[in-house]
């Protein structure tokens, strides 16, 4: 089926061809370019990583007449035998003058909070006439619970309901002034998966249940005198553990019956509030800002991706630059704190952070120093479960990099520097894997010789990892060495990395890693690639292994 379908999508593209080639060719232009490769796969000592074969096509097209466009794009992906996904998509995206259609697979977003980029598969319109937003969208969207996460034998397919979607959003913009209105509504199929009587017991309950979500959107923002801005990013939703709960939720006579159709509530039902509003004023290169963040406990949207429920922050922002934009910083500051129904046991309130400053001297150096204490967010649509990811945690990081360029005619060295450390504390509910700590310092240095065409670059490298009373060392460094040939159609990159590992302060093995890599224009719009790597891992705590990747890529542009 897939491979017809993607006959079917070459056929087309074949009679639009043909088609357009009879048009006046001053008036149609063409663009767009293909690509096809494949990769080998080999490993021992542990089992399979990835397919030991595998290989994909993509190609995108865009056709201009006059003021329409019309791109399209297709791929085609196998990878079988492995943790990889086969799959065929094909997206077309026509545009003239302020019409826009979406037909197949894409992404539209509406806001933050109601869907925010999230794939469908189906059709799509976005009309921006003068001032004026009008977008809607109907067809499929991708349904995390296809995947679910063990810690035992990780991720692995498992049924589940086609998952339909509707959605709306009509607005006005102009400038910096704007007021938007969003309507979603996505329900899983009932008649598309028949839900096993064992399901509880193997994947827990209301886990599998066909959901059903209810969003509801407001972003406002206007400015003033050019200097002041006021915005505010809302969503209410309203969302269904199980859609065939039979104890339902009387409205009353005081709602419209139009909502009773639009969405009935059950036992399982639960509505939460998520948002974010605040003001900046600018004087001259100085930018000051004020933002309050509200999220409802259990706040979750089936068309946006995951972040942290339960949370309330009030900050205060001040940007600006000294010393002729030498010196440059951006700092956030307020108070963040959790439980805002008064549901759990404890109640934390804590200050938070953010602050970046660039500091760039003169043109040979730069520098820039950051810190951040904020509640991490995490979009992963691997490890989900029960459309949501199974811990959350706080991250505090500090970094550090600088840059220093040496340059002349016949030669340029730089030298760069960089430290990072972060710590993560796990505030899990479910299941607790500790806090860990981070520590990583790299130092790397490069040198061009242009006459030649040669680029040298060392490296060496320090890492540090501690959890649940665990610390591991990797101490290790490299080179890079590139060069350009057959007037610099044909580039070779050589490189490799060697480290050795400490855990709890004893030798836990080496780990080396070797990469060749080469591309070859062919012509000035296609090119060739090809890059070989060999993995070597020994360990007397985990397993010793050997890998190696092939890959061979060719693209075409025009």
């Amino acid at each position: 089926m897939i491979r017809c379908s993607l006959i079917r999508f070459l056929f087309c593209l074949g009679l639009c061809l043909n088609y357009l080639t009879g048009m006046s060719q001053e008036a149609v232009t063409l663009s767009g370019g293909i690509s096809a490769g494949g990769e080998l796969y080999n490993v021992s000592g542990i089992p399979n990583r990835r397919s030991p074969y595998s290989y994909q096509i993509s190609g995108r097209v865009v056709f201009a007449y006059n003021q329409l466009s019309v791109p399209i794009s297709g791929s085609y992906r196998d990878a079988q035998f492995s943790y990889d996904f086969t799959f065929n998509r094909i997206g077309i995206t026509p545009t003239y003058k302020w019409i826009k259609v979406y037909l197949g697979w894409n992404s539209m977003n509406f806001s933050q909070y109601t869907m925010s980029g999230r794939s469908f598969n189906g059709i799509g319109v976005e009309l921006r006439p003068g001032n004026l937003i009008l977008a809607a969208l109907k067809g499929k969207i991708q349904n995390p619970l296809a995947i679910k996460d063990t810690l035992v034998d990780g991720a692995s397919i498992i049924p589940g309901y086609d998952r339909l979607i509707t959605g709306a959003k009509v607005g006005y913009a102009k400038d910096k002034n704007k007021l938007e209105f969003i309507l979603l509504k996505v329900k899983d199929d009932l008649t598309s998966f028949e839900l096993p009587e064992d399901y509880n017991s193997i994947y827990g309950y209301n886990v599998l249940t066909p959901k059903e979500n209810l969003t509801l959107g407001v972003n406002a923002g206007v400015s003033l005198f050019k200097r002041f801005d006021v915005y505010i990013n809302t969503g209410v939703s309203a969302i269904t553990a199980n859609a065939e709960d039979t104890l339902l939720i009387d409205y009353g006579k005081e709602v419209p019956d139009f909502l009773k159709d639009l969405f009935q509530a059950n036992s399982t039902t639960r509505l939460s509030l998520a948002g974010d509003g605040g003001a900046n004023f600018r004087i001259k290169a100085t930018r000051l800002g004020v933002k309050y963040r509200r999220v409802d406990p259990f706040y979750s949207t089936l068309a946006g991706n995951y972040f942290s429920p339960d949370v309330e922050q009030y900050t205060f922002s001040v940007g600006s630059s000294v010393l002729k934009r030498k010196i440059r910083f951006d700092i956030q500051l307020g108070l963040e704190s959790n439980n805002l129904t008064q549901l759990r046991m404890n109640t934390t309130h804590r200050a938070i952070f953010y602050g970046n400053m660039n500091f760039t001297p003169n043109e040979k150096f730069y520098s820039t120093l950051i810190y951040s204490n904020f509640q991490t967010e995490t979009d992963n649509r691997i490890l989900l479960l029960n459309d949501t990811l199974r811990f959350v945690s706080v991250s505090s990081q500090y970094g550090l990099t600088s840059n220093y360029n040496l340059k002349n005619e016949n030669r340029t060295a730089s030298f760069t520097f960089n430290a990072f450390y972060n710590t993560v504390r796990d505030q899990s509910e479910v299941e607790q894997i500790g806090d860990i700590n981070i520590l990583s310092l790299s130092l790397s240095h490069g040198y061009q010789i242009p006459s030649l065409d040669l680029t040298i670059g060392p490296s060496i490298n320090y890492n540090r990892y501690t959890y649940t009373e665990v610390e591991q060392n990797r101490y290790g460094g490299g080179l890079r060495v590139s060069k350009r040939l057959m007037d610099k159609k044909l580039n070779l990159s050589l490189s490799g990395t060697w480290s050795l590992n400490l855990y709890d302060q004893q030798k836990d093995g080496t780990v080396s890693y070797y990469l060749l890599s080469s591309s070859y224009k062919v012509t000035p719009k296609s090119t060739i690639s090809f890059q070989f790597s060999f993995r070597n891992s020994t360990s007397l705590i985990h397993h010793s292994f050997d890998e190696t990747r092939t890959f061979l890529r060719y693209n075409h542009n025009f």
